[in-house]
This record gives structure tokens, C-alpha cells and sequence, in this order.
């Protein structure tokens, strides 16, 4: 029987025999199930053991008395959800007062009239539907916790490149720091999910992660959302607004596009990463908020400060620690494990069985140089499944013609199946290094680490092609 269903069971507490059985006849005529105890330590054994939804609780008894009891009541993490009512013949307000301080929740004074109890009972009806409803939404916050923290766990983030290696190292050892982390690579490498995965694994998991797009705001707009308002302060501000900075207090706020902010949201954002005040919007009172910064950017800041057009000592300050995301272009050892991760993402979301991907396919998306990164690779892979129809597989064919054309550039002549055989290595050989360089656009060292030679003997083999 589900929980709407079943009678409400209410545990009532007195000590008088006449009292345990008025408020029995009371409480079953009107439909609620009913148990009792008269004494302080029945009370708890039966809360306990029955797990009432209500209780009817007396002051005066044997043992614990009813004060003592709604406190330890209250201590239980199950049973503090659970409304008491006292039933107190002291009618002074200090001992209701007090009565309420120990976690009651209502009273009757004794002697009571029928009709006020019911209507007590009925009030604290509408207590429990509120208390199970925030008891379940902080058991299902704490699930949410538990399952963002395996969804951002390091291991999560795919690739096992030597980059990407490296980036996990350095992630481990600030994931417990409150430094400021400035993550920098191109769009769609992934910036946002390395910050989550920063939060979500480090000290401040259980507060706000909050992320803002400098680029999508101008100016004024930009810094009303960061640092809020007060009314009146321009046209439109009708109340007073909360900024993001505050909403973030003792969480994580992520800045990303950071290279957009203008200089003079740049000094109040300085104020902040100094010793945590800000100023709203119109305000005339500083507000101090306890965030653990991090940010991203796809532009060079370095150069941007050399021009001006970013603060050198922002800079310093938010570039505590560094965190470089490769371009896709540059660990193309990582794509067929990406692929298989988002044909897998694909398939839990649709429900549909999962599809594979021909090798040839594979070598295509391998051979591109993916300007958009990883968000482009997930998007090329969402178009070719839907290309796919009802195959199981997805073949060559289903990929972009963008794709498909640079691949077909890559595949050189045929090789010459006749005459001598170091003629064919070499041109073997020479085509494998063309490819290589294609595909991390020109990097020669990790070129040289794909085809498993050294950097000199690469660059030696590309003059001898005339590559260079």
C-alpha cells in the first residue's frame, strides 16, 4: 500500500490511562491509525520501531519527560522529519517557548478542546507532507552528488594521450587547493567539463558550481549579473538583485571567455580574487563572498596584456595554475576512444541498441583536423548515425564530404606493387610522415611520437622527401 493510501499512524503519549483513551477514539474515528505510550522511554522505543508519521507527545511523564524525548526525537536523522505535538497543561509562555526549542513542532495545552486537536493533528498533517518533501529532495541532492561526482570524475574525461595524461596529474594535485585555475585551449576542447570535474571532486562539491559566459552579456549586463544591483540603480532595475558572485558563495564559479571581459570589469573581478569583496551594481556597501575561481579562455592572454587590452596583474592572479587542453588535432590517438564513448552516449540516451563504426570510417575521422575539437567530433558522429539509418554499422560513407574529401586528399597514390621495394617503402614512408603532420597540424614532435621515431630523425626523413 503506498504511502498516500495507508492511514496516517499517529503515536499518543500520556500517562493517564483516560488520556491515551480519549485521544484513541479521538484520532481512529477520524481515520488515523493509532499506538500509544505513557512513558518517556516507551515513547522512544515505539518512535523507533514504528515509525510514526505523527506524535502526540505529553510533557509530564515517567522517564524522559516530553521535552527530553522530542529532543532525541530530533536528533535521528529520520525521525526529525516526523512533527511532534505537545500536549502540556503548562500554558506559560517560557515553557512553551521552551517546549519549541527542544524541536516540537506545535502544542496543545491540556485540557484540550476536541476540536483544536483535530486541527492540530491535521496542521502537522501538512508539517509531514513538507518535512518528506525536504527530506526527499536532500536524499535525492545527495544522489545527485554522488552521481555528478562519477560523471566528473578525472577518469571520465576521455583520452589517454600524453597530454591528456599530464593534465590529469596536474588536475589531482589542485582538485583539495582553493587556488584559481585558468584553463586555456581552443573552443569545443572541453574546458567546462575539466572545471566541473575540478568541483565536483574537490572540497566544495557539496556547494554551487556556477557558470557564466563572459561573451554573452555586454558590459553593463555582464556586470549585473556578476555583482548584482540595488533598486534604481539604472533604468529597469525595479528591486534589488542578486549577483552570481554571491550565488557561488562557498562554491565554484566558473568565468569562461574570460579574454571578453572588458578592463573595467576586470579591476572588480581583481577586487575579488584580493580578498573577496565586491561592490553591486548602485551599491554603496562592499559584500564579501568565500568563491574558489576558475576560468577558460580560447584566447592568448599573454599576448592580450602585452597589448593592453587584458590586466597583467588579473593575470597573475587568475593564472596560478595553468591547465592546457590539447586541441583534437594533437592527440589523434584519443579519437577512437571518444568515438566508441559517444556512440555508448548516443545509444543509453536513445534507448536504442548500439551502433559500430567501420575502420576505414574511423581512419577518415582520424585524418581530419577538426578545427571545432571534441564538440565538432560529437556532433560529425551524431549527423553519421542518423546518415546510418537502420544499420547496425556505420560506414565511410555516412561521414561529411568535408571529412571525407580531406581523407581522400590524405590517401596519396597508390602504391606501385611492382619495380623495387625500397622505391615502395620510401613511398610508403614519405606518405605516413605527410599524414602525420597533416594531422597535427604541422607539430612535429608529436608526429614524431605517432609514427614511433624520434624528432631528428623525423625532420631529417621530411628534408630527404623534400618536405621541408
Amino acid at each position: 500500500m503506498s504511502d498516500e493510501q495507508r492511514p496516517l499512524k499517529v503515536l499518543a503519549v500520556d500517562d493517564s490511562e483516560e488520556g491515551l483513551f480519549l485521544l484513541q477514539q479521538l484520532l481512529s474515528a477520524r481515520g488515523y491509525e493509532v499506538i500509544t505510550a505513557s512513558s518517556g522511554t516507551e515513547t522512544l522505543e515505539k518512535a523507533f520501531s514504528e515509525r510514526p508519521d505523527i506524535i502526540l507527545l505529553d510533557v509530564v511523564m515517567p522517564g524522559p519527560d516530553g521535552y527530553e524525548v522530542a529532543k532525541r526525537l530530533k536528533a535521528d536523522d529520520e525521525l526529525r522529519y516526523t512533527p511532534i505535538v505537545l500536549l502540556t497543561g503548562r500554558d506559560e509562555l517560557k515553557d512553551i517557548i521552551y517546549g519549541l526549542d527542544q524541536g516540537a513542532d506545535d502544542y496543545v495545552t491540556k485540557p484540550f478542546d476536541a476540536q483544536e486537536l483535530v486541527a492540530r493533528v491535521h496542521a502537522a498533517v501538512r508539517t509531514r507532507k513538507l518535512y518528506s518533501e525536504l527530506h526527499s529532495a536532500k536524499v535525492a541532492n545527495r544522489q545527485l552528488q554522488v552521481r555528478l561526482k562519477e560523471q566528473f570524475a578525472f577518469g571520465t574525461i576521455i583520452g589517454k594521450s600524453p597530454a591528456m595524461t599530464e593534465l590529469y596529474q596536474i588536475m589531482a594535485k589542485v582538485v583539495d587547493s582553493d587556488v584559481p585555475v585558468l584553463i586555456t585551449g581552443e573552443s569545443g576542447t572541453g574546458k567546462e567539463m575539466v572545471a566541473m570535474a575540478l568541483h565536483a571532486n574537490g572540497p566544495r562539491r557539496d556547494k554551487a558550481f556556477v557558470v557564466q559566459n563572459c561573451s554573452a552579456f555586454n558590459e553593463n549586463l555582464l556586470e549585473s549579473e556578476l555583482f548584482g544591483h540595488v533598486k534604481g540603480a539604472f533604468t529597469g532595475a525595479i528591486r534589488d538583485k542578486q549577483g552570481l558572485f554571491e550565488v557561488a558563495d562557498r562554491g565554484t564559479f566558473f568565468l569562461d571567455e574570460l579574454g571578453e571581459m572588458s578592463p573595467a570589469l576586470q579591476v572588480k573581478l581583481l577586487r575579488v580574487l584580493q580578498d573577496g569583496t565586491f561592490m553591486p551594481v548602485g551599491g554603496t556597501k562592499l559584500k564579501k563572498v568565500d568563491v574558489r575561481i576558475i576560468a577558460a579562455t580560447n584566447r592568448n592572454l599573454e599576448e592580450m596584456v602585452k597589448k593592453g587590452t587584458f590586466r597583467e596583474d588579473l593575470y597573475y592572479r587568475l593564472n596560478v595554475v595553468n591547465l592546457s587542453l590539447p586541441p583534437l588535432r594533437e592527440r589523434t590517438g584519443d579519437i577512437p576512444i571518444l568515438v566508441e564513448f559517444f556512440l555508448s552516449k548516443f545509444a543509453d540516451k536513445s534507448g536504442k541498441p548500439r551502433k559500430t563504426i567501420a575502420k576505414d570510417a574511423v581512419f577518415a575521422l582520424e585524418s581530419y583536423a577538426w578545427p571545432g575539437n571534441i564538440r565538432q567530433l560529437e556532433n560529425e558522429l551524431q549527423r553519421a548515425q542518423v546518415m546510418s539509418g537502420s544499420e547496425p554499422v556505420i560506414a565511410r560513407s555516412c561521414l561529411s564530404p568535408s571529412i571525407l574529401s580531406v581523407s581522400e586528399a590524405g590517401e596519396g597514390p597508390a602504391v606501385e606493387r611492382t619495380g623495387a621495394l625500397k622505391e615502395a617503402l620510401e613511398s610508403i614512408e614519405r606518405q605516413m610522415i605527410v599524414d602525420a603532420l597533416k594531422r597535427t597540424g604541422g607539430n612535429k614532435s608529436e608526429a614524431a611520437r605517432q609514427l614511433g621515431i624520434s624528432r631528428s630523425n623525423l625532420i631529417a626523413k621530411a628534408q630527404s622527401f623534400g618536405l621541408e
